[in-house]
């Protein structure tokens, strides 16, 4: 379970989270955290949160955010917000680090994803994106958040989702998990919870 204050990072990616909000504090209204991104970080690829608003606010320096067709550059002050299922990517547009607030509403799992994300990296399982290396780690950990992360396109869903979960399937034969980590202490079962814990 993430706390607020908590922090945690993905040295593959450049990203460092502290958390200023969680599913907990906000009793699952909303999760927020501080994001810092090194130069030229960059989210690993393009995705839709399907059920859950995100809004980036930036600090300090300067971000390129693409929704949908849309492209463009945020600098202190600014704001972008993105509909739930709407594809979308982000990174660093400076040289230097930069710093953006984002929430996510509702919170639903998304902070465990994030936890475990950069567990993988800790571990040194990431590649250069800051993702698993391994196909079958990364389908458990992709299957297990198809409710807060998915592919960009319905054209991607139908061709790739059957793939993930057959990844996922095999992945799970194999005794990987989301994480590369034990939780650290017992939960309450959430929505989707159930699935993820037969993965561990």
């Amino acid at each position: 379970m993430v706390a607020v204050g908590q922090e945690f990072s993905n040295t593959r990616s450049g990203e460092r989270f502290v958390w200023r909000a969680t599913r907990e504090s906000t009793a699952g209204a909303y999760c927020e955290f501080d994001l810092h991104l090194a130069a030229g970080a960059k989210v690993a690829a393009a995705h839709v949160h399907p059920h859950q608003t995100e809004t980036f606010t930036v600090v300090a320096g300067r971000i390129r955010l693409r929704a949908g067709h849309e492209a463009r550059e945020l600098e202190a002050g600014g704001v972008g917000t993105i509909p739930p299922g709407t594809p979308h990517a982000w990174g660093n547009a400076t040289g230097s680090p930069s710093h953006v607030v984002v929430r996510l509403a509702p919170a639903l799992d998304i902070e465990d994803f994030f936890e475990a994300f950069c567990a993988v990296a800790a571990a040194g399982k990431a590649g250069r994106s800051g993702l698993p290396r391994n196909p079958l780690r990364l389908a458990v950990l992709l299957d297990a958040y198809r409710a807060e992360l998915d592919f960009p396109s319905r054209g991607l869903r139908l061709v790739l989702s059957p793939v993930l979960a057959l990844l996922a399937v095999l992945g799970r034969a194999v005794g990987l998990r989301p994480s590369p980590v034990p939780a650290r202490a017992p939960v309450p079962l959430r929505r989707g919870a159930a699935r993820r814990q037969r993965g561990r």
